[in-house]
């Protein structure tokens, strides 16, 4: 069963990444950091289960304790003095800030985690191919050549571990000059690979004027339905953000939480926009179990 949000038209998949990154980004509020970080998960594990979730963590969770224990460490301001370490103050205002700021950028990594999964490099070609055509050329190839190079080094190396020219065994000077070897050999591929794409291209008429595409993208009445709706609730938060709404005072003491009706208006606001994914997936799986249920 595909994917549910990446089958809608690559525009408005781009653009709630966009707008959900941007959020994200700005609004340093611990319920939207919160509300934020909960919504990436529960994607990333819509998108490729507990696996890939247990990667994020693994590489986010370092990040998180790193920040988070870093900040208070360093930072000094605030009233309320927890204890002193190494004769300096660890307050509490700079310990719940450097929980928030770890905790939003975990948040946003895991979005590009799946934004990478549901933005192909076709996607975001077809995206920008009118626009700026050499941009986006250069950007998908680029990405496409970082895969293809590591997964050919890999090979590379198991060959030369093969044949007894394994670049981690040995003296200083022979694994320099193994690495070197195998160095050479990554180069002249890719140099071969990128002549040879060259002349593919050149042979499809690339570059030719009033050259005619094909597209298996075509924008649909849902397509328009959910773009307006993400759009809707992106300038809903925005001018949340704009009111003040969107930012909790760290120093020198916290604020209280904001529970006015507009301010809880632009909490839920944040939360449906961020869940707009994981609600399409949803929606997908049980319809797909009742049809099954059916059948």
């Amino acid at each position: 069963m595909n994917k549910a949000f990446a089958s809608y038209h690559p525009v408005v998949s781009f653009s709630f990444f966009m707008v959900i990154l941007a959020l994200a980004m700005l609004l340093r509020h611990p319920v939207f950091v919160g509300l934020n970080l909960i919504s990436a998960c529960l994607f990333s594990w819509f998108l490729n289960g507990w696996r890939d979730l247990r990667f994020n963590f693994r590489f986010g969770l370092p990040m998180f304790l790193l920040i988070a224990l870093a900040n208070p460490l360093f930072n000094h301001q605030g009233q309320t003095v927890l204890f002193f370490f190494l004769g300096q103050p660890v307050t509490l205002e700079s310990t719940l800030y450097g929980f928030c700021s770890a905790a939003s950028l975990v948040g946003i990594i895991i979005w590009f985690s799946c934004y990478n999964k549901v933005i192909t490099s076709d996607k975001f070609l077809y995206i920008f191919a009118k626009t700026i055509p050499t941009v986006a050329l250069l950007i998908t190839m680029s990405i496409r050549m970082v895969y293809k190079l590591r997964f050919h080094l890999k090979m590379i190396a198991t060959a030369q571990q093969a044949i007894g020219l394994d670049a981690g065994e040995g003296r200083i000077w022979q694994r320099l000059r193994r690495s070197m070897r195998t160095l050479s050999v990554l180069l002249s591929w890719a140099l071969e690979d990128g002549i040879e794409t060259a002349d593919s291209m050149k042979a499809r008429g690339y570059g030719l004027r009033n050259r005619s595409s094909f597209s298996l993208y075509r924008f649909s009445r849902r397509d328009g339905i959910l773009l307006s709706f993400v759009a809707v609730l992106g300038i809903a938060c925005l001018i949340g953000y704009l009111r003040g709404w969107g930012a909790l005072s760290f120093y020198p003491s916290l604020a209280p939480l904001d529970l006015s009706w507009p301010a809880l208006g632009m909490y839920l606001c944040f939360w449906v926009l961020a869940l707009l994914p994981s609600l399409i997936e949803l929606g997908e799986k049980l319809q797909w179990r009742s049809y099954k249920s059916v059948t």
